[in-house]
């Protein structure tokens, strides 16, 4: 008999946690936990490479560096500044050269105005005296944007004509 108060103790305790597990159990979640799987479910369906809209979707590889369609800014003076401004508002829209990753530099000079080049890499495509006149920026910002295309797209054709299994990429140029 003296067995039975602690056999009672022991089921009254088993009940009361029982109950409030079950209570816990049925309460409702955190809506911020919610939220945050519903964003990562989101985000992981962003990222699928196919979906069932359609074919999986293809990477597409370049012959540059992984990071394209990089304009640098290496210009000092006013006229420098305006003739990077135009040169990259008319090659924005230029498939050709917004893949490429240029670099517009300006050496200042006192007595002769500035000397400008565009380079892609370690390869000057296009160089010119630039007076302190800003008018004169633009219409050698048009010329740069037609002579880069142009050797761009010489470069592009040499570099898939030409296969060398002893010379990189890079070499080939």
């Amino acid at each position: 008999m003296t067995r039975l108060p602690y056999l009672n103790i022991a089921i009254f305790t088993l009940l009361v946690c029982l109950t409030t597990s079950l209570a816990l159990a049925n309460e409702p979640t955190d809506p911020a936990d919610a939220l945050a799987t519903n964003e990562q479910a989101a985000i992981d369906a962003i990222n699928q490479l196919s979906s069932p809209d359609g074919p999986e979707v293809k990477e597409r590889t370049n012959g540059g560096s992984e990071l394209t369609g990089v304009m640098v800014d290496r210009t000092i003076t006013m006229a420098g500044k305006t003739f990077y401004r135009a040169f990259s508002q008319r090659a924005m829209d230029n498939r050709i050269i917004g893949n490429a990753t240029i670099t517009i530099n300006e050496r200042p000079d006192a007595r002769w105005g500035s000397q400008i080049w565009v380079m892609e890499g370690n390869r000057m495509y296009f160089r010119t005296q630039l007076s302190p006149r800003i008018n004169e920026a633009d219409r050698a910002a048009g010329e740069a944007v037609q002579t880069v295309e142009e050797a761009l797209l010489r470069q592009q054709l040499a570099s898939a004509l030409i296969f060398d299994k002893d010379l990189g990429k890079e070499e080939l140029r």
